[in-house]
């Protein structure tokens, strides 16, 4: 048999197949062949010379036994990287959670079915298949889908870390879309609700402190304060079941016996961990907030004593986008006017509520903290907040949770009320006995014998009336943006959610709270360990940034000289145990300057005739 031609590379022709010659009978020419050069590696090119046109290359998938090259966003392309281990190992281990704990609680067909969509997306994650669109029928359904047509790399270890995490987790919430009776189901609640319970202790250690924190009145004592409230919010951070798989996190790496006899005391790990603290930019941060607050409170006075500009500008900002013109609906009769006041009264004027799109000043001072975990870390943040509302270092504080269950242990609207809800009934008490006397040399004289350490929830409960109050009053408030649960990093923020930036743009601070968040801060890239902060943001510069994270995977920035190269000789590992934290600090905030988009309730509440009541700000 004769040898088959070749077939061009440029074409899709099936083989043709070819009979017994003679001998004498000339060979065909072959066809023209594109020569496509590989690399040693296999790597092809993007294209291919084909006579007068340039041919594309679909370029297979592979996966690359290597580190994750500098600059470069982590993936499961690399098969040394962390985040080929999470998705090969760690991942499927927690799907394997869910679908245990929904056959556990969850009878019935539609679990059934939930079970084995989950089970589907498992094999999917771990065969490395092409991400499917969604389905359920919702608004972001329809975002969802053109972000994975939009895709490069479109299989589950080529695409970023980030975006293939976020999307697992986004299809686990489409099984509760799809089926009614799970509406409302969130497959990581048992840990969550456990987290808050066994977070107890160190709760009430805390609170028992707090109120000396919040009615000091010494400016210096202030400034240890914050740090110290800053460093508990760090430490809690270890508290995160992603990392431990939904198991339960023991804050202090105590077996059961020392458990016993010791207390889980927050205060202690700021100074056992204090060298695990590569990165401590505290005291700039309070020094940053104390003096930009004086400075906006003065540009907010020279802006009261304007005239007020009450036109809403959110039509005019309308059409120079090219959106949709809004008309408002059919108004009822205007109510009658106010009766005259009474002689010696004074007339009270309804409220006068400023465009969005006009201010560059805001009207409040407001500082923002971007949570990570519910249970003991969110009530680190809660005490934060409380400090800084009761301190009058701000006037208010707003907290932005996820908008569905995420990473097994992210705070939820459902959790963060849940949590004020338990420490406002919680009945915690216990005693620790005190420690043995130390042996005294002959001729000393013995120490006086310890106490024992009454621990109980009595501040909790006060904490909790607080918040309650705080929630009410407008001091604290919380929102749960979409953005949140999107797969995209910050520098795009400014892109893809321009109300949320402009948001961030009028508040005095924001505090990223965990590793999620420092991924998204960093671009989901392997940086270089000593880039600076700033560098590493990309342009994502609303406000002045803390964050606030221990560190769970291989990115960071901002290490002081030899400290990457020591931790790494010490333990090749470190950067993914959660063991060292980092508290990092930018004060670089970009120029405020008029919107360029209506407010996010145009066409809801407001149609630019007078500016409503704005669920934004």
């Amino acid at each position: 048999m004769a040898a088959k031609p070749a077939i061009p590379a440029n074409t899709s022709a099936n083989p043709v197949h070819t009979s017994e010659k003679p001998a004498d009978t000339p060979a065909k020419p072959e066809p023209f062949k594109c020569h496509v050069n590989e690399d040693p590696d296999g790597n092809k090119p993007d294209f291919i010379y084909g006579g007068p046109f340039f041919v594309p290359l679909k370029k297979e998938d592979r996966l690359m036994d290597l580190n994750t090259p500098t600059n470069v966003a982590h993936s499961g392309t690399y098969k040394r990287s962390y985040a080929y281990h999470c998705l090969k190992e760690r991942l499927p281990i927690i799907l394997t959670k869910v679908i245990d704990y929904v056959n556990r609680t969850k009878p019935g067909a539609e679990s059934q079915n939930y079970i084995s969509n989950v089970s589907k997306l498992k094999y999917d994650l771990t065969t490395n298949k092409t991400f499917e669109h969604f389905t359920a029928k919702n608004e972001e359904t329809e975002k969802w889908n053109r972000w994975i047509d939009e895709l490069q790399y479109s299989t589950y270890f080529t695409n970023s870390f980030l975006w293939t995490e976020c999307y697992v987790y986004r299809k686990l919430q489409e099984q509760c879309e799809l089926y009614p009776s799970l509406a409302n189901f969130d497959p990581f609640q048992e840990q969550k609700i456990s987290a808050v319970t066994s977070g107890l202790e160190p709760m009430c250690i805390v609170a028992e402190k707090m109120p000396d924190m919040l009615n000091n009145t010494d400016e210096e004592q202030q400034k240890l304060d914050f740090i110290t409230l800053l460093k508990l919010c760090l430490w809690a951070n270890k508290c995160d079941m992603a990392l431990t798989l939904g198991e339960p996190v023991n804050l202090i790496g105590a077996d059961e016996e020392t458990m016993a006899k010791k207390a889980i005391d927050p205060f202690q790990m700021i100074i056992d961990l204090k060298d695990k603290l590569s990165i401590d930019n505290s005291a700039k941060a309070y020094q940053n907030l104390k003096s930009k607050v004086p400075k906006t409170r003065a540009k907010m006075e020279k802006a009261a004593a304007k005239p007020f500009k009450q036109k809403c500008s959110c039509e005019r900002m309308a059409r120079l986008q090219g959106w949709k013109i809004h008309t408002p609906p059919e108004e009822p009769e205007p109510p009658p006017p106010p009766p005259p006041p009474l002689e010696g009264e004074e007339m009270v004027l309804p409220p006068k509520i400023p465009c969005p799109a006009k201010l560059i000043v805001p009207s409040r001072i407001v500082y923002d903290i971007v949570c990570d975990n519910t249970g003991y870390e969110l009530f680190t943040d809660l005490c934060f907040g409380t400090f800084l509302v009761k301190q009058e270092l701000v006037e208010a504080v707003r907290f932005h949770v996820k908008k569905y269950p995420w990473f097994i242990s992210d705070a939820t609207m459902k959790d963060f009320n849940h949590l004020i809800e338990e420490c406002s009934k919680a009945s915690y008490s216990r005693v620790i006995p005190p420690p043995p006397p130390k042996e005294v040399k002959e001729g000393e004289e013995p120490p006086e014998p310890e106490e024992p350490r009454n621990i109980s929830s009595e501040g909790v409960r006060e904490l909790a009336a607080t918040w309650k109050q705080y929630l009410e009053d407008g001091s604290f408030f919380v929102t749960d943006e979409d953005f949140w649960t999107y797969p995209h990093v910050y520098k795009d923020m400014q892109k893809i959610d321009p109300n949320l930036y402009r948001n961030f743009q009028f508040s005095t601070g924001i505090l990223f709270k965990g590793d999620l968040n420092y991924r998204k801060l960093m671009g989901e890239l392997n940086t270089n360990p000593y880039a600076k902060m700033l560098e590493r943001l990309q342009g994502f510069n609303p406000a002045p940034i803390i964050a606030c994270r221990t560190v769970k995977s291989e990115i960071i920035c901002g290490m002081p000289k030899g400290k990457f190269e020591l931790y790494t000789k010490l333990d090749p590992d470190w950067m993914k145990k959660g063991i060292y934290g980092v508290i990092q600090f930018c004060p670089k905030a970009e120029p405020f300057k008029p919107g360029t988009l209506p407010c996010i309730d145009y066409g809801k509440t407001c149609f630019s005739k007078e500016c409503p009541v704005h669920k934004d700000f």
